[in-house]
């Protein structure tokens, strides 16, 4: 029997039908140049480049993106914040200070590494964005598997524990709503929430452990593990769309390299140093 293809709606981005390996090899050796990167302005260029490239190709709406991405500004803010009044020059020598409040000073050399560390964080988080807001965990854990050789015995068993968390959620409203009908009060003080956790847990364990015999049945029942291989019912080929989208994304992060250069803005890796 031939497997069934993975299906491609129109309604999804060309991100979202990309095979999850692609998008992964695609990302990696930016990321792995980032990590190494000592200069503001290549991040910042990633952090533009992935951006556009995720909201473009994967149809995603900027607020909603904006709202995930807040966080991870936030975060980057707080490191151009902060090093300026405690990071020095190199090896601990002192640098020139640009403002002093009181006995706070901000250093030249701080705004400098906290500005390449904070933009270094938020286009490592913009790049695994990219793959994280367009990619299904079972399509990337069935990606792994058929392409890059992954064991299935692990691959599927780590596609059911992922199952688990909605179930744990929806068992968790289900008992909830079971207690408030025997007239159980929902109180939000610390004793009453660890007594609520302690009402909780038999039922949720319960539960679990049926959920786990029935999954572990299931399996059986397949022949989960009797084979060294084993068919699919959705495969996850390399096209020539995979092929395109990461010789462009290769193309587009050596470009903003050779760009730098000629500018005499990229910085000299750490690695190098």
């Amino acid at each position: 029997m031939r497997a069934k293809p993975i299906d491609q709606t129109e309604e999804n981005g060309v991100l979202h039908r990309l095979n999850p390996v692609s998008k992964l090899l695609a990302i990696t050796p930016a990321m792995g140049l980032l990590m190494l990167a000592t200069d503001p302005y290549t991040p910042l260029s990633f952090v533009v480049v992935g951006a556009l490239v995720t909201v473009v190709l994967g149809r995603l709406s900027p607020f909603s993106y904006l709202r995930v991405a807040a966080p991870l500004v936030v975060l980057a803010a707080s490191f151009v914040l902060v090093y300026p009044f405690v990071v020095g020059g190199p090896d601990g020598a002192p640098s020139r200070v640009l403002v002093s409040l009181g006995p706070l000073a901000v250093q030249e050399s701080g705004v400098r590494i906290g500005a390449a560390t904070g933009l270094r964080i938020l286009a490592l988080s913009v790049l695994s964005l990219l793959f994280v807001l367009t990619t299904e965990t079972e399509s990337f854990l069935r990606a792994l598997v058929q392409n890059l050789g992954l064991p299935y015995r692990i691959g599927y068993s780590a596609m059911a524990a992922f199952r688990f968390a909605p179930m744990m959620r929806s068992d968790v409203k289900r008992v909830r709503a079971a207690h408030t009908v025997r007239g159980t009060p929902q109180t939000d003080g610390l004793r009453d929430r660890v007594h609520r956790v302690s009402r909780y847990a038999i039922p949720l364990f319960v539960n679990a452990i049926r959920r786990a015999e029935r999954t572990a049945l299931a399996m059986d029942a397949r022949a989960f593990g009797a084979y060294e291989e084993r068919t699919h019912y959705r495969t996850h080929s390399v096209t020539g769309t995979d092929v395109a989208f990461v010789v462009l994304f290769w193309t587009l992060s050596a470009g903003i390299v050779v760009i730098l250069w000629q500018l005499n803005v990229f910085g000299a890796l750490t690695i190098l140093q």
